[in-house]
């Protein structure tokens, strides 16, 4: 009888897959008064970090990133493929910013649906939620700059 076991490994892999959760598409967004259209990955870093400018060049607004308060997948997210940071590397580099130059940490908030809000209220937000939650009514308040995967 010949040796069925790679056979089997294929089926039980794939099984083991299919049943893995898959991750949410996130998106970041701004206010749809922003300018900006679209940013890189390195771009939307920058921008949320406030690392190279405090405020966005064309509006002359200060840049006010949304977060989540609780640990979640968008953040998670959010956090490994756009910042290539962890949540404890974020929360000190905020609390070092607030420390040396007196910049306040960013926003926070517990659902998606508050970062559309206050991104939809504020000039110079930016923010990450879940694609899910951008529903029809959502997309008409914030301005989608770039999706994750």
């Amino acid at each position: 009888m010949k040796n069925y076991n790679w056979i089997i490994g294929f089926f039980l892999l794939g099984f083991v897959l299919a049943m893995k959760p898959n991750a949410p598409i996130i998106v970041v967004i701004v206010n749809p008064a922003n300018p900006i259209t679209a940013l890189s990955a390195g771009e939307t870093k920058l921008y949320w970090l406030r690392k190279i400018k405090k405020r966005w060049p064309t509006i002359n607004k200060n840049i006010k990133p949304a977060d989540r308060k609780s640990k979640c997948a968008e953040q998670d997210i959010f956090y490994s493929k756009v910042l290539a940071m962890t949540a404890n590397d974020v929360e000190t580099y905020f609390t070092q910013k607030q420390y040396e130059n007196a910049e306040k940490p960013q926003d926070k908030f517990t659902s998606d649906a508050e970062i559309i809000n206050f991104v939809a209220s504020e000039m110079g937000a930016i923010g990450f939620v879940n694609a899910a939650s951008l529903t029809g009514e959502a997309k008409s308040k914030v301005k989608e700059i770039l999706t994750v995967q």
